[in-house]
Order: structure tokens, then C-alpha cells, then sequence
């Protein structure tokens, strides 16, 4: 009889037990759901802090890169200039001798005059003429060569003037020089504390990722961007010839593969910011430089005027030896191996190395020789 009543106990109990289950799964479910939101929002927020640390790191890469830029002019409009001083020294000291043989010629005369019972004004002559205005040295000398067939006046005033306009482009060469001294130590200081700021937090990024994930994160970014700029139907290369234009290439130089095995022959050297120093350091404009330098081929230490300085092809058409442009304005160089495939001075803290071409940022290619 007790087994009787006990399939109504059970059936009696059914439904709390049926409720107490829902609530039991419903209360494990909102559980398990809250754990998964929280832990979709830590990932979250891991994410976004690693993205705006790639973020700051590629900024700071960027900065420094234009730095480099801005240096690298710089010190090309140095060169020439301490070239073009040297010539307008070499003007003025010539001016000057000649001038000296003319003021003794002119001393002979005024001395003659003088024991014949003459008299005149010889200090703007014989003294400093710099410290005369053109108006007192043309006055001096037409009264010491007047009535005298001896000495052209003429001649010697045009080279006062001659000489005091030589004096003054010395003179403004000198101090566009002294500006360009300041400027560039002012960039290397910059230069050397945006580095240093750099640097620290490349090194706590790979702390707390990991340097591989570090790198990993770094390709991802990359991949994400390219993929944008691809969907991005205004974007156009900087190669590319646009309108469906004619574009004229020029032949490939016979010396780019000595451009390419001297660049090859630097692999392992440290990136150092303006460096040009084989088998010691390069930043990558000066190695692009100094590899075609050894084919024979000039070119000035900074990307964007390489740029200006080749002839432009489309990146369809990129052959060993061209120079591959990043970003807008201009601030990375490298040298195309072929295959998608290049070789440069990256940046702080890495060695001229191998890369694949991002593609994505490049905004031209150029071809010397």
C-alpha cells in the first residue's frame, strides 16, 4: 500500500521541484552569462589597450621619422652650403689681392702728387676700405687718380663694388650656415628625447605582451590597415598613373644590381638617427643613399627629396634597385629586391634588415640612375 501512494507523492511535488530546477539553471545561466559578459569586456578593454598602445607606438615612429626628414634636409643644404662659402671666400680674397695691386699702383701716383707739392685723402685707401662707405672709396680714388692716365678709376671703383657685394654674400652664406648649425642640434636634441621616450615604451609594450605577441599585434594592425585602405574606394596609389594615362617608364639602370648587393652587404648594421656610416649605422634615407652612391649615382640624404631627385614609375612595375616611398609627406625610404620584397634602415632600435613591402603605405616609386 505505501508503494502505492508514492507515484502522487512524486507527481505532488513535481511542479516546485519542476520551479526550484528552472530557478536553479535560470540563476547558473545568469551566472555563467554575467562571467561571459565580464570576460568579453576584459578582453575588450585588453584589446583597446594594446590597440592604443600600437597606436602611441606608431605615432612615435612617425615623429621620428619626420625628424630624421627634417634633419636629413637640412644637412644636405649644409654641404652645399659650406661648398658654396668656400667659393665666395676664395671671391673675396681674390677681390681683395687685386684690389691690393690697384691701391699700389694708386699709392704711386698719390705719392708723386705729394712730393710734386699735391695733397690729398689717402686713408679710405690705404687703411681698412670696409669700414668706407662705396661713396667715400669712389670719392677717394677720383681724387688720387684725377688728371692721371696712369691709373683706370673706373675699373677699380667696379672692384670695390665687386668686393663689397662678394664680402656680403660671404657674410649672409656665414650666417644662414650658423642658423643651420642651431637647427640641426635643436633637431638632434629633439630627436634624442622623443627617442628615449620611444624606446621606454617599446620595451614596457613588450614586457607586458610579449615580444612576440608584441609583433604579432603590430602584423594584425597592419593587415587590418591595408585591408582599409584597399576597401577604401578613394584611396589611389602613388604610383599608379590615374585617368588612364600614358605612363613613360624609364629603363631599368644597368648599375641597380650594384645598388642592391651594397645595400644586401649592410644587413645586421644598427639603425642610427642622419647616419651614413657603412658597417656602423644608417637611418634609411642615408643607406639608400650611400648604396647607390657605390654605383655611382648621387643622391641626397632624405627621402622626400630622393624622391624629388628619380624618376617615378608605377608600384605594378617596381624592379630591383627603385626606392620605395612610405607615407604622406614622405618620411621612410627602402630598396626594392623584387618579389614584394625589400631591403632598409628601419628605424630606432632595429638593424637594416629584409621586409615584405606594405604596399598599402607606399606613395611612390623611384628610379635612379
Amino acid at each position: 500500500m505505501a508503494s502505492a501512494h508514492r507515484p502522487a507523492a512524486r507527481a505532488a511535488r513535481r511542479p516546485g521541484s519542476v520551479r526550484a530546477t528552472v530557478l536553479a539553471v535560470g540563476l547558473i545561466g545568469g551566472s555563467l552569462l554575467q562571467s561571459h559578459l565580464a570576460h568579453a569586456d576584459g578582453v575588450t578593454d585588453a584589446q583597446a589597450r594594446v590597440d592604443a598602445t600600437l597606436a602611441e607606438l606608431e605615432s612615435l615612429r612617425d615623429q621620428l621619422g619626420q625628424i630624421d626628414e627634417e634633419f636629413g634636409e637640412a644637412l644636405d643644404r649644409k654641404e652645399v652650403l659650406d661648398g658654396e662659402i668656400l667659393e665666395a671666400q676664395a671671391d673675396v680674397d681674390r677681390m681683395s689681392t687685386e684690389l691690393g695691386g690697384a691701391e699700389a699702383v694708386l699709392q704711386e701716383i698719390a705719392l708723386a702728387r705729394f712730393v710734386a707739392g699735391g695733397s690729398t685723402d689717402l686713408s679710405p685707401v690705404f687703411s681698412d676700405a670696409a669700414a668706407y662707405s662705396a661713396a667715400e672709396q669712389r670719392d677717394a680714388l677720383n681724387r688720387i687718380a684725377s688728371d692721371s692716365g696712369e691709373a683706370d678709376v673706373d675699373d677699380i671703383t667696379k672692384l670695390l663694388d665687386d668686393l663689397t657685394d662678394a664680402r656680403d654674400l660671404l657674410a649672409a652664406k656665414l650666417a644662414e650656415a650658423g642658423n643651420l648649425i642651431s637647427f640641426l642640434d635643436a633637431k638632434r636634441l629633439e630627436f634624442e628625447g622623443l627617442e628615449a621616450q620611444y624606446l621606454s615604451k617599446y620595451e614596457s609594450a613588450k614586457a607586458s605582451l610579449g615580444a612576440a605577441r608584441l609583433a604579432a599585434a603590430e602584423e594584425d594592425r597592419a593587415r587590418a590597415s591595408a585591408r582599409n585602405r584597399t576597401l577604401n574606394p578613394g584611396y589611389t596609389s602613388g604610383g599608379s598613373s590615374g585617368g588612364g594615362s600614358t605612363v613613360t617608364v624609364p629603363p631599368v639602370s644597368g648599375k641597380a644590381g650594384i645598388a642592391v648587393q651594397a645595400a644586401l652587404s649592410q644587413l645586421g648594421v644598427p639603425y642610427r638617427f642622419a647616419a651614413e656610416d657603412p658597417g656602423v649605422a644608417f637611418d634609411c634615407s642615408g643607406l639608400t643613399k650611400w648604396a647607390w652612391g657605390q654605383a655611382g649615382v648621387y643622391l641626397p640624404h632624405q627621402s622626400a627629396a630622393q624622391y624629388r631627385a628619380t624618376a617615378h614609375v608605377p608600384q605594378s612595375m617596381a624592379q630591383p634597385g627603385d626606392l620605395i616611398f612610405y607615407y604622406s609627406p614622405i618620411g621612410h625610404v627602402g630598396l626594392y629586391l623584387g618579389n614584394g620584397r625589400m631591403v632598409h634602415a628601419p628605424q630606432t632600435g632595429d638593424v637594416v634588415n629584409i621586409t615584405d613591402v606594405r604596399w598599402y603605405k607606399v606613395v611612390g616609386v623611384g628610379r635612379p640612375g
